[in-house]
């Protein structure tokens, strides 16, 4: 499915156990094997962290994913997803990590110092590019790679087919400084939130021109900056092969290859088993949980991150359009049922998740879900009684129609359909006919989320350490293009409301971290309402990993530094 780190919010495919490097403010834990009999804090992870000189030189790693890239602009609608980020960000750079707290940190290899911040009267951010940060095709990385950025990622040109404009859309200019290598950026209004932009960023080569953004990275990267190149992408073995950069000027990688290799969901863990890859997430997959536990030479890794796994309510869907008709479907599902199926037997406290911006182990977590998180399937068959759809032979009818339903999932994810039908005997039990239709693990996204071919669709979004700006690409209201056709960019139930693109503006706006905690919780209980997304549970990190695999695993709400991956001496 998709993934976002901490750039946008990603949407994962339930078949990955799903996208994030550095020291945190605990000392990560290393690689011993974990228990799951408690929620993971929001302020360590599991990497085996290990100082690079005790990691090998040399060396490949081979990363299982759910299916082959379609475009490496992680910036465009198609390239933002999971799968696809965890192979750019090796490649492209960024200005900010963030650490296993969810602290920020300015990338060295990319900027020579700590950028500079005025406040008043207008945020000015200056940056100060590495000396020695260059593209692949020799071009020095300067001002220009980030103005371009801007110009294409910021929503006012229709032509890019972007996936969020978030941040970008909060710039009033970006100009050169001193030189070249001097970037200053002014944003319109106070912006909290000034790190998660430019991340990743592209070059301007390829940024100018619409036609190259939105096509030019589908058959492979252009010019990189990061610690790894395309070797080559091999559609017939479904793998993509990354190695060292000669051009990159930070720590070399440590290792000499990345394979990236699609595997269906659920054949990844015989890949593993049978010493064909050398990782893969379980998540809140039981079946490969245990069979991973058993595996010799294999740990488990888990932590707390920002990704949660959630229904997705298409409004446009002709039998879903009328809110009180979402209200409904909503109470009628038990997601407390749900949940403790899907968390219960890997040990994890089964709790529901009640907020769609932020995780229960976050600072601002609270429960907005009101009335329409409860569990009522009494109240909900009333609820439909009064929307007009009766109840006839077990199936509700309206005008001639049954009131029928597609959940669509992923083939070979075996959460996915486990989730749908359990969906399939609530909603049943108020009248609502649910077909589950299984599609192509390639074909998910593209040819029925983004279109909308679907009225409920479970999977994951990858969340980031950004909870209320990365948030705004999945709730802010579609615009209508002169076409006539919806620009959703990553809200897939195409609904959403003046009042709550109102607050997202002003809680990015707020400098105050409280203030803007409670802005976004209002967000939060407007989207309940709506019937946007239903939550079900933050969703596990854990990952099976070989035990030899230093830097790597459960990254929390942390990035993985690509070259720090390794195999311990």
């Amino acid at each position: 499915m998709r993934t976002h780190r901490h750039f946008a919010v990603i949407p994962c495919l339930l078949a990955l156990t799903l996208v994030g490097c550095g020291g945190g403010a605990d000392e990560p834990t290393g690689g011993t094997p974990v228990t799951t009999n408690s929620r993971p804090n929001a302020t360590s992870n599991q990497i085996n962290a290990m100082s690079r000189d005790k990691v090998r030189d040399g060396g490949t790693m081979t990363w299982p994913l759910d299916s082959m890239p379609v475009n490496f602009n992680y910036n465009q609608i198609d390239g933002t997803e999971a799968t696809q980020a965890q192979v750019i960000l090796a490649m492209m750079p960024v200005v900010f990590h963030t650490d296993p707290g969810a602290t920020p940190y300015f990338n060295a290899d990319v900027l020579a110092a700590e950028p500079t911040v005025v406040i008043e009267p207008k945020q000015t951010v200056t940056y100060k590019i590495n000396p020695k940060a260059v593209w692949s095709d020799g071009t020095p990385i300067a001002w220009q790679d980030f103005y371009w950025q801007w110009r294409a990622s910021n929503g006012t040109d229709k032509a890019y087919q972007i996936s969020g404009s978030q941040g970008y859309e909060d710039i009033e200019s970006v100009a050169r400084g001193q030189d070249d290598r001097e970037v200053i950026v002014t944003f319109k209004h106070k912006f909290a939130d000034w790190q998660n932009v430019f991340n990743p960023f592209y070059p301007a080569s390829t940024n100018k021109s619409p036609k190259l953004f939105n096509e030019g990275w589908k058959n492979g990267p252009l010019a990189i900056a990061g610690p790894f190149k395309m070797e080559r992408i091999d559609q017939t073995a479904k793998t993509v092969t990354l190695v060292r950069n000669p051009a990159w000027w930070g720590a070399p990688a440590k290792l000499d290859r990345l394979v990236f290799r699609a595997i269906e969901g659920d054949a990844q863990i015989d890949a593993l088993s049978n010493g064909e890859i050398d990782q893969m997430e379980i998540a809140s997959d039981v079946n490969k949980f245990n069979r991973a536990k058993a595996i010799e030479g294999v740990e488990l890794r888990i932590a707390g991150g920002p990704n949660f796994t959630h229904l997705t309510v298409n409004s446009t869907s002709p039998n879903l359009r009328d809110v009180k008709v979402r209200q409904a479907i909503a109470k009628a599902i038990d997601r407390g049922a749900l949940t403790r199926s899907l968390l219960g037997p890997l040990g994890i406290p089964p709790d529901v998740l009640n907020n769609h911006i932020f995780m229960r182990n976050q600072t601002g977590y609270q429960d907005n879900s009101g009335d329409v998180g409860k569990y009522d399937p009494m109240r909900a068959g009333q609820m439909l009684d009064e929307a007009g759809w009766a109840l006839q032979g077990g199936v509700r009818q309206k005008d001639g129609r049954p009131l029928q339903l597609t959940c669509i999932i992923p083939g070979g994810v075996a959460t996915g359909r486990q989730i749908a039908e359990l969906l399939q005997n609530m909603l049943g039990q108020v009248g609502v006919k649910l077909a589950i239709n299984t599609v192509p693990v390639s074909d998910f996204f593209d040819k029925y989320v983004t279109p909308g071919q679907f009225d409920i669709v479970p999977f994951a979004w990858i969340g980031t350490a950004f909870p209320i700006m990365s948030t705004k690409s999945i709730y802010a209201k579609p615009t209508v293009l002169p076409n006539g056709e919806l620009q959703v960019r990553q809200n897939y139930a195409r609904v959403g409301s003046d009042e709550i693109d109102r607050l997202y503006t002003q809680a990015t706006s707020e400098l105050d971290r409280t203030k803007a905690i409670a802005i976004a919780n209002q967000i939060d209980a407007l989207i309940w309402q709506e019937v946007h997304t239903i939550t079900l549970y933050q969703r596990p990190e854990i990952v099976a990993v070989k035990k030899g695999v230093a830097n790597f695993g459960a990254v929390g709400f942390a990035d993985p530094i690509y070259q720090d991956i390794g195999w311990s001496k």
